[in-house]
């Protein structure tokens, strides 16, 4: 690609990028089926749990304290939350998940980051309607499962009720590339970063894709862009390392 993913996703252009994907920028793909060379068909799917709709927060154990022993009021008092009520939802959706960005780029170790994440995918998962977050539940509870028709089934029918969904696409394509169809995941991962444009899981399942299509400068640059929004994803870091290793090789 001549211009980074990360100024085509993160620019005013993403919609018209993601448009033009099956024509334009990716002209090999751009028919049906593209069968990838057989040694690139066993790549294994990213080892990222991605939290439920509805995930269990886990209980800070009470303090213990004594009749001498003072209390530290601040592992007692929830924080203090930002007042949001001057904006409307959209825009209270966007300052979160900048803030939150934020402290995932800067976050010190896997463990932190994941909980910083789980936090993102909250906000990722919320499609703003009941019926619409049920149906995706019951796509991913099926895929978890082994289960792809009705996966299937549920997350087309998501899409169908919610084509602005970036969760919908980035699922459904995850699903597709594991059913092999990579045209199909390609270009449900370049919708769902065109509604989403920092959706990191959505950018490794595009590396992925172009792996398997031998394309591994273009690979790098997803995985580029989803390291660089999540740096202690190990998944990515693993993949990273790995394709800038067989590249330099290539080059010496």
């Amino acid at each position: 690609m001549k211009q980074s993913l990360h100024k085509i996703c993160g620019s005013g252009l993403a919609l018209f990028w993601a448009s033009l994907m099956g024509v334009a920028l990716f002209p090999s793909i751009s028919q049906a089926q593209v069968i990838p060379p057989q040694d690139q068909q066993g790549l294994p799917p990213p080892d990222i749990e991605i939290p439920g709709l509805d995930p269990d927060i886990e209980k800070k154990p009470e303090p213990e304290t004594g009749p001498d022993q003072e209390t530290d009021l601040s592992d007692v008092l929830p924080p203090v939350k930002p007042d949001y009520s001057h904006l409307s939802a959209e825009e209270e959706r966007t300052v979160r998940l900048d803030a939150l960005f934020n402290r995932l780029a800067s976050a010190a170790d896997e463990s932190q980051a994941e909980l910083i994440a789980e936090e993102i995918w909250a906000i990722w998962l919320d499609s703003g309607s009941a019926s619409i977050n049920f149906v995706l539940r019951r796509g991913s509870a099926a895929q978890k499962r082994g289960e792809s028709d009705l996966a299937r089934r549920m997350y087309d029918q998501t899409l169908t009720l919610s084509p602005d969904y970036a969760e919908g696409w980035a699922r459904s394509s995850r699903l597709a590339l594991e059913e092999k169809n990579l045209s199909r995941s390609l270009t449900e991962a370049a919708k769902a970063l065109a509604l989403e444009p920092r959706h990191f899981y959505a950018l490794w399942t595009m590396g992925n894709v172009f792996e398997q299509l031998d394309r591994n400068e273009e690979a790098l640059e997803a995985y580029r862009e989803a390291h660089r929004l999540h740096p202690q994803l190990k998944a990515v870091k693993d993949r990273l390392a790995a394709l800038e290793s067989a590249l330099n090789g290539d080059v010496l």
